[in-house]
C-alpha cells in the first residue's frame, strides 16, 4: 500500500513538472513567498525594540513597606 502511494505521488509530480502552467505558477508562488519574508523580517527590524528590565526598587518606588496601611483588622 505505501509503495502503491509513493508510485502515484511520484508520476503526479512528474506529471506537474512537465506542465508548463504548473511550472509557472510554482515561480509566482516562490516570488510572492520571498517578497512576504522581506517584508515581514524588514518590518520586524524597526519595531523591535531594546527593553532594560526593571528593578524591583524601580518597579514598587511608590510603594510603602513596613507600615499598615489599613488600620481595620479582618
Amino acid at each position: 500500500m505505501l509503495l502503491e502511494t509513493i508510485e502515484r505521488v511520484n508520476r503526479l509530480r512528474q506529471q506537474a513538472l512537465n506542465d508548463p502552467k504548473f511550472i509557472q505558477s510554482a515561480k509566482a508562488h516562490e516570488k510572492a513567498l520571498n517578497t512576504q519574508q522581506q517584508n515581514y523580517a524588514g518590518g520586524q527590524k524597526s519595531k523591535a525594540k531594546v527593553r532594560k528590565d526593571k528593578s524591583l526598587a524601580e518597579i514598587y518606588h511608590h510603594a510603602e513597606f513596613g507600615q499598615q496601611a489599613d488600620t481595620s483588622t479582618h
